[in-house]
C-alpha cells in the first residue's frame, strides 16, 4: 500500500484510550486480522476479525479420519524437495516477484545483446578502447597524466567512469564487443533495483516489483541500457544516487554516504552530469534542511566526503580551465553564439519544456535520430501513461512529504543539462527512473482501490464536507491546469496536463472522494459488496502481463530491429560494425598481398572501431576513394577499395577511372548492396586531368570580410570547405573555436587590403598544436616593396595561441601573412582559428 500522509496526532488523553479484551481456550489455534479502514473525519476506523484454525495433527471429535503415513517414493520425493520448499518459504511473494523481474530484465538485455542495436557505435568502441590504450601506455594518458579522470572521445572531453567500468572485462576478455555491452548492462541493473527499493521501502508500495518491470519496458531505456553507451550507466548511477537518498531520510543519516558516492560516479560518468549531479544535490539539500540540520554531524562528514570525491575534478579543471565552454563550443549549444540573452533564456525554457512533455516521452517522435529511436514505440510506452498521471496527482497531492518532493525533483533535474544544447533521448534519459516510479505509484493506487472495494462498499459515508480553502484551492489547481493545457501546442501534452490537473483538482477538493463514496453506495456497486480479488492473484496476474511485454518487445527487437529503418550510414543506423570487420579478415587472409583501403565513411569514429576489431596494428587503411580523385595518389591492380554505394557510384560516373570490377557486395539487412569490394585503375590522360585541378587551386580565393568595424578585401589559400568565403571568415571572427583550414596548401596565404593605410605593431595567432613559420610581408602601398618579418612558434593543447610583436609600429596598405605548417609536408591541411592584428 503506498504510504500516505496524515497530520500528526497528538498525545491521547485518558479519556481517549480504549481497551478491548477476549478470551479462548487454551490450546486454541486462532488468526486475528486487523484491519484499517479509510480516513473518515480524521478518525481512521478499525475492524478485527478472529478466526479458529484446526491444531496441526490435532484429530479433535467428528474430525475425518487421519491420512495414512506416506510410502517410501513419496518420503523420498518430499525429501528432495524440501530444500526447494523451504527456499520458497523464506521470502514472500512480493519478493520472488521482484527476482523473477530482476531476472527478467537481465535476460532481456544479455540475449542477443550483439543483434540489437545493429549498430556498434564508436562511443562504445571507445570505452573498451581507451582503457586498453591506458593500460598500454602505464595508465597514463597521452599528456602523461596518471589515471586521467577524463578521457578523449574524438572532440569531446566526455568519457570518465565508464572506461574505468571495462578495466576488468579487457583484463579478462580482451576487446569484445559483447562483453563491452554486457558491463554495461550489468551497471544498469542498479536502476531497475534502485527502483524496486524505493517504492518497497520509501514508499511501502505492495506491488514495489513493478517498478522493476515498467522501466524495463519503457523503450528509450529497453535500447540504451543494451549498448555501452555511458548515458545509460550515468542513468543507472542516477537512480542509486535517488535510492541512498531515501534511505538516508527514511532508514539511516548513514546511508548519505553511499548516496554521495554513487552521486560522484553519476557526475563522473557522463558530461552532462557535471551540472545535473550539482543542481540536485542543492535541491535535495534546501528541500530537507531540517532533517539535514537535525543531521548536521553527518552532514559535516558527508561535506567532507564530497570534497575529497571532487579532488579528480578540480585536476582535471586546473589543467584545461576552459573545458565545459568548449564542450558547449563543440556541441554546437546556442549559448555560445552571438544572440540576445533573452532569446537564448527563452530557446532554454523551449528545450527544457520538452525534455518534460509527455508527447516527447509517450509519442512516437522525429526529434531523435533513428539510431535511438525504436521504431512505432514512444520514448516511454504510452499505454503507461494514464498511471505515471495517477502517479504524478498523487505526488503532487503529498508534497509535504520528503519523499514525494524527491521524486518530482528528479522529474524536474532531468532536462536542466540537455536545454543548453538540443533535448534528445541521450541527454534526458535519467527522465525514465522518476518516470517508473511515478507508473509504479498509479498502478498501486489503482490497485488498491480495486482490491479494497469490498471494505469501500461497507463503510457508510460520513457526511463530512470539504473545507471552504480545500474547495477553493482545488478549483484554482484545475482551472489554472486546463488554462495551462489550452496554451500547450501539442495534443498529447494538453490532455495529460488536464488529466492531472482535474485529478489533482478534485482530490484536492475533497469532490473525487465525495463521488468515489457516492458511486460506491450506488446498487450496482453495492452487488459486488462481496466480490473481492484475492491480492496474490492479482500480483501474479500483472507480473505475467508485464513479463509478456517485456518478452514481446525483446522478440520484436530482435527479429523486426533490423528492417526498422532502412538509412543504414552515416545519417542512420551505421551499420556494419559486426559484420565487416570479419569479412574483411577473411579477404585478407585469402588475399594477403593486396593492400586494402576501407572507407570511413560509413560511421563516426571508424578509426576507433577499426582499432576495437583489429587492434593498433590495422592491416587496411581507412581512406575513401575521394582521395584517389582529388589528387593522384598510388594505385595498382593490388589495390582493393572497399565503398559504400555513394563512393561506388560516384567512382562510376568519374572519367578518372576505367576497369571498375566489384570483387563481392555485402548486403544490407534489407538485402541492399551495403559495402563494395572494388578494384579500379586510373584513366589514360589523368595527369592532365589532375594537373587542371590543381592550377585551378593554386589560385587565390578572393572576398571581403569585416574586421574593426571596416570592410577588408582578403584573397586567401583555397580551402577545405564548401563555403570558401564563409570558412575564411572564421578566421576573424574573435571567435576560439571555429577554424579555417587548407585543401592542400602549406603555406596557408593569407592577404589584406585594407580601405586605407592601417597602423600594426604586432599580431595574435591560434594555431593548434604544431610548429609554424610565420612570414609577414607588410606593403606600404600597393605595389611598393614589402617589409618581409619571419616568426617561429610552437603552438600546445595547453597554449594553442602564438602572439609575436614587430620592431616598431607600421603602416600597410596591404599586409600578406604565409603560414608555414614545419612538421607538414605539403600537400597537407594547415589549421589557423584565429588571426588578430594589433
Amino acid at each position: 500500500m503506498a504510504k500516505t500522509s496524515a497530520p500528526k496526532s497528538k498525545k491521547p488523553s485518558k479519556s481517549d484510550e480504549s481497551l478491548s479484551s477476549f478470551s479462548i481456550e487454551p490450546g486454541t489455534k486462532v488468526q486475528i486480522t486487523i484491519e484499517a479502514g479509510q480516513s473518515t473525519a480524521g478518525k481512521v476506523p478499525i475492524n478485527i476479525r478472529m478466526e479458529h484454525l484446526p491444531l496441526d495433527g490435532a484429530q479433535g471429535e467428528g474430525a475425518p479420519p487421519r491420512k495414512k503415513e506416506p510410502g517410501k517414493a513419496a518420503a523420498w520425493l518430499k525429501a528432495r524437495f524440501e530444500p526447494l520448499i523451504h527456499l520458497l518459504k523464506a521470502h514472500d511473494l512480493a519478493t520472488w516477484l521482484f527476482i523473477g523481474a530482476v531476472t527478467i530484465y537481465l535476460a532481456t538485455r544479455l540475449i542477443g545483446l550483439t543483434q540489437f542495436p545493429i549498430y556498434f557505435f564508436s562511443d562504445e568502441a571507445i570505452q573498451t578502447q581507451s582503457i586498453a590504450d591506458l593500460v598500454k601506455n602505464d595508465y597514463r594518458d597521452q599528456a602523461e597524466r596518471l589515471l586521467p579522470t577524463y578521457f578523449k572521445n574524438g572532440e569531446y572531453t566526455n568519457l570518465g567512469v565508464s572506461v574505468y567500468l571495462q578495466w576488468l572485462p579487457y583484463i579478462f576478455f580482451g576487446k569484445s564487443a559483447f562483453f563491452t555491452r554486457a558491463t554495461s548492462v550489468l551497471i544498469t541493473l542498479l536502476a531497475a533495483i534502485s527502483v524496486g527499493i524505493i517504492l518497497r521501502n520509501v514508499f511501502k508500495a505492495r506491488y514495489w516489483w513493478t517498478g522493476a518491470l515498467f522501466l524495463s519496458i519503457t523503450p528509450a531505456w529497453f535500447l540504451h541500457s543494451r549498448t555501452a553507451f555511458e548515458t545509460a550507466e550515468f542513468t543507472a548511477f542516477y537512480a542509486g544516487t535517488l535510492c541512498a537518498y531515501l534511505l538516508y531520510r527514511y532508514r539511516s543519516p548513514r546511508y548519505l554516504y553511499p548516496a554521495l558516492f554513487l552521486g560522484a560516479l553519476g557526475f563522473y560518468a557522463y558530461s552532462p552530469a557535471q551540472l545535473i549531479v550539482p543542481i540536485l544535490a542543492i535541491a535535495l539539500l534546501v528541500s530537507d534542511w531540517r532533517y539535514h540540520w537535525e543531521n548536521r554531524s553527518t552532514l559535516l562528514k558527508g561535506w567532507a566526503l564530497a570534497v575529497v570525491l571532487a579532488l579528480p575534478y578540480i585536476r582535471f579543471r586546473l589543467n584545461d580551465l576552459d573545458a565545459p565552454i568548449a564542450q558547449l563550443h563543440v556541441l554546437g549549444s546556442y549559448w555560445v553564439q552571438k544572440t540576445p540573452v533573452l532569446e537564448k533564456v527563452s530557446q532554454y525554457f523551449s528545450e527544457y519544456g520538452i525534455g518534460i512533455s509527455p508527447w516527447y516521452w509517450y509519442q512516437p517522435n522525429d526529434r531523435d535520430l533513428q539510431r535511438h529511436r525504436m521504431k512505432d514505440y514512444g520514448n516511454i510506452m504510452v499505454a503507461t501513461l494514464p498511471f505515471a498521471i495517477l502517479g504524478m496527482a498523487y505526488v503532487l497531492r503529498f508534497l509535504r512529504e520528503s519523499s514525494y518532493r524527491t521524486i518530482l525533483i528528479a522529474v524536474l533535474v532531468s532536462p536542466v543539462s540537455a536545454a543548453l544544447v538540443q533535448t534528445g533521448i541521450t541527454r534526458v534519459l535519467i527522465f525514465v527512473v522518476p518516470a517508473a516510479i511515478l507508473t509504479a505509484l498509479g498502478l498501486e493506487r489503482l490497485l488498491q482501490w480495486m482490491t479494497d472495494l469490498r471494505r469501500r462498499v461497507a463503510e457508510p459515508g460520513d457526511g463530512s464536507v470539504p473545507a471552504p480553502g480545500q474547495i477553493t484551492l482545488g478549483a484554482i489547481i484545475l482551472l489554472a491546469g486546463c488554462a495551462l493545457a489550452y496554451f500547450l501546442t501539442q495534443t498529447m501534452d494538453r490532455v495529460a496536463v488536464a488529466a492531472l490537473a482535474i485529478l489533482l483538482g478534485l482530490q484536492l477538493s475533497g469532490a473525487l472522494e465525495r463521488f468515489g463514496k457516492w458511486l460506491i453506495q450506488t446498487p450496482m456497486m453495492q452487488t459486488w459488496k462481496d466480490w473481492r480479488l484475492p491480492q496474490s492473484f492479482i500480483a501474479v496476474a500483472i507480473f505475467v502481463i508485464l513479463a509478456g511485454a517485456n518478452v514481446s518487445m525483446l522478440s520484436n527487437a530482435l527479429r523486426n530491429g533490423p528492417l526498422w529503418y532502412t538509412d543504414y550510414g552515416m545519417g542512420g543506423m551505421q551499420y556494419g560494425a559486426f559484420q565487416i570487420f570479419d569479412i574483411i579478415k577473411r579477404y585478407q587472409q585469402e588475399h594477403p598481398n593486396t593492400r586494402i583501403i576501407f572507407s570511413p565513411s560509413w560511421a563516426n569514429g571508424t578509426d576507433v572501431v577499426a582499432r576495437f576489431f583489429l587492434d593498433d596494428s590495422l592491416p587496411i587503411e581507412l581512406a575513401s576513394i575521394e582521395g584517389h580523385i582529388q589528387q593522384k595518389l598510388p594505385l595498382d591492380d593490388d589495390t582493393l577499395f572497399i565503398m559504400i554505394p555513394d563512393e561506388y557510384n560516384l567512382a562510376r560516373g568519374n572519367s578518372k577511372f576505367k576497369d571498375i570490377r566489384v570483387e563481392k557486395i555485402v548486403p544490407f539487412p534489407n538485402g541492399a548492396p551495403g559495402f563494395y569490394f572494388v578494384r579500379l585503375r586510373y584513366a589514360d590522360g589523368v595527369d592532365e586531368m589532375f594537373a587542371a585541378e590543381k592550377a585551378f587551386r593554386d589560385i587565390l580565393q578572393e572576398t571581403a570580410v569585416t574586421m574593426d568595424g571596416e570592410e577588408v578585401e582578403v584573397r586567401f589559400s583555397y580551402l577545405d570547405s564548401d563555403a570558401q568565403a564563409q570558412s575564411i571568415a572564421a578566421v576573424f571572427d574573435n571567435d576560439p573555436y571555429s577554424l579555417a583550414k587548407t585543401y592542400e596548401a602549406n603555406p596557408f596565404v593569407i592577404e589584406m587590403t585594407f580601405p586605407s593605410k592601417r597602423k600594426i605593431n604586432g599580431f595574435s595567432i591560434i594555431v593548434g598544436q604544431t610548429d609554424v613559420q610565420i612570414t609577414l610581408k607588410c606593403y606600404s602601398a600597393q605595389g611598393a616593396q614589402p617589409v618581409i618579418y619571419t616568426f617561429e612558434g610552437q603552438g600546445t593543447q595547453a597554449q594553442p595561441k602564438l602572439s609575436f610583436d614587430l620592431p616598431g609600429t607600421m603602416e600597410v596598405e596591404m599586409l600578406r601573412v604565409e603560414i608555414l605548417n614545419l612538421l607538414s609536408p605539403p600537400p597537407t591541411n594547415v589549421h589557423i582559428w584565429e588571426l588578430l592584428l594589433h
